[in-house]
């Protein structure tokens, strides 16, 4: 029974960096307002100093000096509801699910945002994450250089939930981003049609969490119905009663548990303040109607380190601290390292993750001079995401318990992952009008593919199939100032069924996700709501301004 629970807990800490990858969700979003706009098909279409990102080569077309600011203001809702499978009866379950406290409950998680040095700040007074982002760009005058630096995020992602909320046991908090604080760039003309460029990005990468624990499992189902035999709690108030009839060999009654009772809480942070990497461009423009584009971001190896706090409940720790007092309490607890009963574990923990790298090509059609039409091909390289591996600095010991049952997933101080994600390829679309000679009006559809497997979905990162629409303008203010505006709009669905009760009426694990509601005993997974439909529900909402000027 508690080699079990702990295999899960075990699993619990690594599973929310695998979940909160956000996969290709999160791939150049929230970056540049007219690149929002325009569906984020931009390669062959610079925008300006944010050509850093999308395109080095495209900086090549700011004039003098330049300085660009900008803010995306993001509203972000994942809602999840958890639902009894209609055909469910309960008959012979030693795991009944239709008693899970969470199960007909609806859920949701708002924007939240990491912040060095004081943790997860949640977005409770007003439900909108702005990201603002600054540039510069110079080109000397009759050079076939310029040059630029820029402080933006390629990637922020992060929620928060109440307190209470189902939904805590997958990540009642959590947040990942990577931000550039220098990202000195260049770009030469190499021909009046032809361009190149490059960039050059110092990053810190972070990853935070806050979880609440819990065990829903077969074996700890039993040693609650053998605590209810024994009476080791009033059926009422959940007082102790003093009944404990196999002291002093074995004790059963030191804490109420349960396969829904809380476990604990676990409090995660990892850092790194220097992670580099490098984005490299090339525009071609042999017409006046036809430009092509392509750019390569490269891949980087983060090597994270942090602290980590597990946290039990009173109740869990008593349990194993009356367990370990008896005389076959104490014989299982060296044998298998079971834990002591401490209240409370920290230290220091450590993760390689690596951030992927990503190739985009595109191409820019002029029609009747005033019509535009941009298309973006990309791929994200998410095989990487392959399995991710933690490593504590000392022995830890719900890990102790966990390598008997998962010996090739776990050792005292170590814990490995299998992800399994995948490299996807996406496309992109976006169209411009201009009305007159200052405004220019645009559109853009993005359908993005999702890198998690079917049987990796979670709540925790909801990303399945989504599709962005966006809108825009862009405004001449004056002949050295242009201001662009933008509308965005994403949604993405999931429905993750549990597996039928007789597996043969759709083949054993055909529907569940290892990652949130498959239902078997010796699963070594993150499954904290096993044998229940989940429905989850991504919104995302940007509204962005920019504005760069001559100076």
């Amino acid at each position: 029974m508690n080699i079990a629970m702990y295999k899960r807990l075990a699993l619990l800490t690594l599973g929310f960096v695998a979940a909160n990858s956000h996969a290709q969700l999160a791939t150049n979003l929230f970056i540049d307002t007219k690149a929002m706009s325009m569906g984020n098909a931009v390669t062959a279409d610079p925008v300006g100093i944010m050509s850093i990102h999308f395109n080095p080569a495209g900086l090549t077309k700011l004039e003098g000096r330049q300085v660009q600011f900008s803010i995306q203001n993001i509203y972000l809702e994942a809602s999840y509801d958890f639902q009894v499978p209609d055909d469910y009866n309960g008959n012979g379950q030693l795991l009944d699910i239709s008693k899970d406290p969470v199960a007909g409950e609806k859920g949701k998680a708002s924007a939240a945002a990491y912040i060095p040095g004081h943790g997860i700040l949640p977005m409770d007074f007003l439900p909108i994450l702005s990201v603002p982002t600054a540039g510069l760009s110079i080109q000397p005058e009759g050079s076939r250089f310029t040059f630029a630096n820029a402080v933006y995020a390629p990637m922020v992602a992060g929620f928060a939930k109440a307190d209470d909320d189902p939904g805590r046991y997958q990540a009642k908090k959590v947040s990942m981003q990577r931000f550039a604080y220098l990202s000195p760039s260049f770009g030469y003309k190499v021909t009046d049609e032809f361009a190149v460029g490059a960039s050059f990005l110092f990053n810190h990468h972070a990853v935070a969490l806050e979880q609440d624990l819990r065990a829903p499992n077969i074996l700890i189902a039993v040693g609650e119905q053998l605590q209810d035999a024994f009476g080791c709690f009033d059926t009422e108030t959940g007082e102790p009663t003093g009944n404990d009839p196999l002291v002093p060999l074995i004790a059963l009654c030191g804490g109420n548990i349960g396969p829904y009772d809380d476990i604990g809480t676990l409090s995660l942070e990892m850092s790194e303040t220097l992670s580099p990497s490098f984005n490299l461009g090339f525009l071609w423009e042999p017409k006046e109607w036809f430009a092509w584009g392509a750019t390569y971001q490269s891949g980087s190896k983060v090597n994270l380190k942090g602290t980590y706090e597990l946290e039990y409940t009173d109740d869990f720790a008593n349990f194993f601290r009356k367990f370990q007092s008896t005389i076959f309490g104490a014989i299982g607890g060296a044998i298998f390292q079971l834990p002591s009963g401490i209240k409370k574990e920290t230290g220091l923990v450590s993760a390689e993750q690596v951030f992927p790298q990503h190739f985009q090509t595109g191409i820019k059609l002029r029609f009747f001079d005033d019509f535009q039409f941009n298309y973006d091909l990309g791929w994200t390289d998410y095989d990487k995401w392959n399995n991710l591996v933690l490593e504590f600095d000392r022995p830890v010991s719900f890990l102790s318990a966990a390598k008997i049952m998962a010996p090739g997933l776990v050792t005292d101080r170590t814990l490995t992952q299998p992800l399994g994600f995948k490299s996807v390829w996406s496309h992109s679309f976006g169209f411009a009008y201009d009305l007159n000679s200052r405004v220019q009006l645009r559109a853009g559809y993005e359908p993005r593919e999702t890198s998690i497997p079917d049987d990796r979905r979670s709540i925790m990162a909801p990303l399945g199939y989504a599709t962005m629409y966006s809108m825009g303008m862009g405004y001449q203010w004056d002949k050295d100032s242009v201001v662009d505006f933008s509308i965005a709009f994403l949604e993405s669905k999931e429905t993750i069924l549990a597996d039928s009760q007789e597996n043969s009426d759709a083949g054993i694990f055909s529907n569940s996700s290892d990652s949130i509601n498959r239902n078997c005993l010796t699963c070594t997974v993150t499954n904290a709501y096993p044998g229940l439909d989940v429905k989850t529900k991504l919104t995302i909402g940007s509204v962005g301004i920019s504005y760069r000027t001559k100076f």
